[in-house]
């Protein structure tokens, strides 16, 4: 404690020296100051006179100036004779600067005897915590859901908790990790394709690297309105350096979103950034959002979207225009009328598998999943060969765990995917699984093999899918 006092005591001294000798130091004579005045009036003196000899100066403008200077010099030497001993003493703000230069460490002393902690060990920065502190009983959740989910590995909704509690925890990595697993369990889920391209863009100090972008693309496709992916993908073009890209991007973005859209203001500081630096009026690119609250246009009522509706048919302006005045429950209800109607001209023109597709879309926006599998059933009789309609039937009708037997409508659906996309990875994954069920351990050899060849060396999903491989009798 006393080693402590004394340095701060040594620091202080040492800090306080330089200014202490600067004002400390005494004065100059006094005498030297009024050699120095005289030696400037006499120049001025010769310069009048040389002026006066060019012509610059007239007799009489020259006695005036030579008056004038011997005045000022007069005054000099009056008042260099009438200072004494005592007034060449230190001048009042020169006591004041030494008199609150002695005072300040007094000053510091005091304040930091109540507040501070000279006894606190120190702690090394490398040991200290960046941020608060996750709570035992959080630390003890994670690791019961980590147990849990290592007996019982296909549990979707058990691993999505845990990669949200992981990017809480500011566990970038491992959330990453975590979602993946998610989207393993759940592939046709334009959700999580998105929230996995953004959990890799964080975990890359948010640059939009080849994976994020493959998926919010496959987000995009899947679902038009996906916000984050269209904002992530414009993102993306920033970094490639194609700023207008990005701009076309952004801009189609706002004016898709209603105008209480939560990320509006972020997309358009984004546009107001982008513009500023290729030249461009951010205020005149920028277009209007849709009215707040309306429904979404035609091209995203066909492709799906958030909002309850997003898969209901095609709106004209009018009724667009009409339905925007509307409160969100006579909305609603206008919209359930329009899919029913919706559904009555399919039973007359069975053969619309686009009208078809839109209306599965709408039932399973409802929660009408059995009037959605029915609607699926009508796409795929009318144009047997579209693959996003067998996918979307597969996907409802697929079973609750991936090692159990699926049913023959399912595995219908998973024959048809396989059959027109040879590499889709889940219908190689599912028959493979169901030829496994079957004792066919040639043709699940087969199927997973080629299943294993697409999968990155990486791949959190390799490891399992060989030892299940390798378990084949």
């Amino acid at each position: 404690m006393i080693g402590f006092w004394l340095v701060a005591a040594a620091l202080t001294a040492l800090a306080l020296l330089p200014l202490l000798r600067a004002l400390l130091r005494p004065a100059p004579p006094l005498e030297g100051a009024a050699d120095f005045a005289r030696g400037v009036y006499a120049a001025q003196v010769a310069e009048i006179d040389r002026d006066l000899k060019r012509g610059i100066l007239s007799d009489d403008q020259a006695r005036a100036a030579r008056a004038e200077v011997g005045r000022r010099l007069l005054s000099a030497a009056d008042e260099a004779a009438t200072l004494t001993p005592a007034a060449m003493e230190a001048k009042p703000a020169q006591r004041m600067a030494l008199l609150v230069t002695l005072l300040l460490p007094v000053a510091a002393l005091a304040i930091y005897l109540p507040l501070g902690h000279p006894n606190m060990p120190a702690v090394p920065f490398a040991t200290r915590p960046k941020e608060a502190p996750v709570p035992p009983q959080v630390l003890e959740a994670v690791a019961k859901l980590e147990a849990t989910l290592k007996d019982n590995p296909d549990d979707a909704g058990g691993w999505g908790l845990l990669a949200q509690t992981y990017g809480a925890m500011s566990r970038p990595d491992d959330a990453v990790n975590a979602w993946r697993q998610v989207l393993r369990l759940t592939p046709d889920d334009a959700a999580v394709k998105g929230t996995l391209g953004e959990a890799l863009t964080v975990a890359a100090d948010g640059v939009v690297g080849e994976e994020a972008v493959r998926l919010f693309t496959e987000a995009v496709a899947a679902d038009a309105m996906d916000a984050r992916a269209r904002y992530y993908l414009g993102m993306a073009r920033v970094q490639a350096g194609d700023i207008r890209g990005a701009l076309d991007r952004w801009t189609s973005l706002v004016a898709d979103s209603p105008a209480d859209a939560p990320w509006l203001p972020t997309v358009r500081a984004r546009i107001h950034d982008a513009a500023t630096q290729v030249g461009l009026d951010p205020i005149a690119i920028t277009p209007a959002p849709r009215p707040a609250s309306a429904p979404p246009p035609p091209a995203m009522a066909q492709a799906g979207g958030p909002g309850g509706g997003g898969a209901a048919p095609a709106l004209s302006p009018e009724q667009m225009q009409a339905m925007a005045g509307m409160s969100q429950q006579d909305q609603q209800a206008t919209i359930n009328s329009m899919v029913d109607g919706l559904e009555a001209k399919l039973k007359d023109n069975p053969g619309d598998a686009d009208g078809w597709m839109r209306l599965a879309r709408a039932r399973e926006v409802q929660g009408k999943l059995d009037a959605a599998r029915a609607a699926l059933r009508g796409a795929v009789k009318a144009d047997p060969g579209r693959l996003l309609a067998w996918l979307d039937l597969s996907r409802l009708t697929a079973p609750d765990n991936v090692q159990t037997q699926g049913s023959a409508e399912f595995l219908t659906a998973m024959g048809k995917v396989l059959e027109l996309a040879p590499d889709n990875p889940q219908a190689l994954y599912y028959l493979g699984q169901q030829a496994a069920n079957e004792g066919k351990n040639d043709r699940a050899r087969d199927l997973w093999g080629r299943l294993l060849k697409q999968l990155p060396a990486d791949a959190p999903q390799r490891p399992e899918l060989q030892r299940r491989m390798d378990g084949l009798k």
